[in-house]
């Protein structure tokens, strides 16, 4: 059975009012605070690994680091940070990290001379996200600091999100039934719109909810419709789009 990738869902994702928000806020970072570089890597529930969510202006070789078993499970300035969630951990916050092999052979042949990850948490206190900053100055002016912590609620929310859909792993037709949901189909609507048996679809509309941990048809809609995850169904119709799910 197809499942949606992460991939899949992120170039969706991207694409919604929430990833464009974003990405509007990190340039808006770069244009007016000490930020030289942003990323934003969401962290796999599965096996800790880091997947790229948004990178403005890393050099590709920075950025492909963050992803790398060297980093995600050896860095010991990473497993610093990740024991510290609620902090801002600056490179002089972290026991010699200006020694590490991140700062000597990372960061400062790409021109960072100071930077700081910020782990993003669910509600329920799960690590969801890294946010990765970097900046062409020895230290960190309060004013930018202020900025990220002030960030922090807006990426946490696209990550989560995103994590949440990720970990679902809707299948195709319920990726289907749950654009019609967003569009305010009644089940039988939906039954008639996919020619499915009304049994049918309120077995697919219970399963989406248990993987989406909703409550109800309102929260799923609303989850999707917020992050973009599923194009309108009728994009869906001849002539037009695609959802995720389907290939």
């Amino acid at each position: 059975m197809h499942h949606t990738s992460f991939d899949d869902l992120l170039e969706l994702a991207s694409a919604s009012s929430t990833g464009d928000k974003c990405r509007r806020l990190g340039e808006n970072m770069l244009r007016s605070t000490q930020a030289s570089a942003i990323g934003l890597m969401a962290v796999s529930a599965e096996d800790g690994s880091h997947r790229e969510m948004l990178n403005l202006e890393y050099p590709p070789e920075t950025a492909r680091h963050h992803t790398t078993a060297r980093y995600t499970r050896h860095c010991d300035a990473l497993k610093f940070v990740f024991r510290r969630p609620e902090t801002l951990h600056c490179w002089e916050d972290i026991p010699r990290f200006r020694e590490s092999y991140e700062a000597q052979s990372v960061y400062g042949p790409a021109g960072f001379r100071n930077g700081t990850s910020i782990v993003l948490q669910s509600p329920a206190g799960l690590d969801v996200a890294l946010l990765h900053v970097s900046v062409r100055d020895p230290l960190i002016d309060a004013e930018t600091k202020a900025a990220l912590v002030a960030a922090r609620p807006v990426l946490t929310e696209w990550a989560v999100t995103l994590a949440r859909f990720d970990a679902a792993r809707l299948s195709a037709r319920e990726g289907q039934v749950l654009a019609l949901i967003r569009d305010g189909l009644s089940n039988a609507q939906i039954a008639e719109e996919l020619v499915l048996a009304p049994r049918t679809v309120t077995t697919h509309v219970e399963s989406i909810l248990r993987k989406l941990s909703a409550s109800n048809r309102t929260e799923a809609a609303v989850l999707a419709e917020r992050c973009g995850l599923l194009r309108s169904s009728t994009e869906e119709r001849p002539g037009h789009g695609r959802n995720v799910g389907r290939k």
